[in-house]
């Protein structure tokens, strides 16, 4: 799906048909900045996630991601390091449950500090539609220590 939104921006946009962790930990110190809309880090332990990540990144690189700041059902966020299991559908439409975090601002700053990011601050974007499907989000940007 990734390619064929993205595609035509390669080769500036480079596709990794990987899951993070992974791919990570076989970079490092390659890249200068990794983002995540509403991916990876929804969808990953951050006790894993975020450790790859800092070691993937050169100094003074730079991680940049949005994620709920609360459920969209209007739930709060956990206020620790714990994934929910949410509904979802399989690739063959049969429905399924995945593990997503959703966590409170001071939990995510606690993560990335413990995996070793350094300026780390984070933004609540408010919700600017109405809908059953709607969250603020949280804008967290972190670096890599230079």
């Amino acid at each position: 799906m990734a390619t064929d939104l993205y595609g035509h921006l390669a080769p500036r946009l480079r596709i990794v048909p990987s899951d993070a962790v992974p791919h990570l930990h076989a970079m490092n110190g390659t890249y200068d900045v990794l983002y995540s809309v509403f991916g990876a880090i929804d969808f990953t332990d951050p006790r894993e996630l975020l450790p790859a990540a800092v070691a993937a990144l050169k100094p003074g690189g730079r991680l940049v991601y949005s994620t709920l700041a609360h459920y969209l059902n209007g739930a709060p966020a956990q206020p620790d390091a714990v994934a929910a299991n949410i509904p979802a559908k399989a690739p063959d439409g049969e429905a399924t449950t995945m593990h997503r975090w959703v966590l409170q601002e001071h939990v995510w700053t606690k993560l990335l500090d413990e995996a070793g990011f350094t300026k780390i601050t984070i933004d609540v974007l408010p919700i600017t539609a109405d809908g059953p499907r709607t969250a603020d989000t949280l804008l967290v940007r972190a670096h890599h220590p230079s």
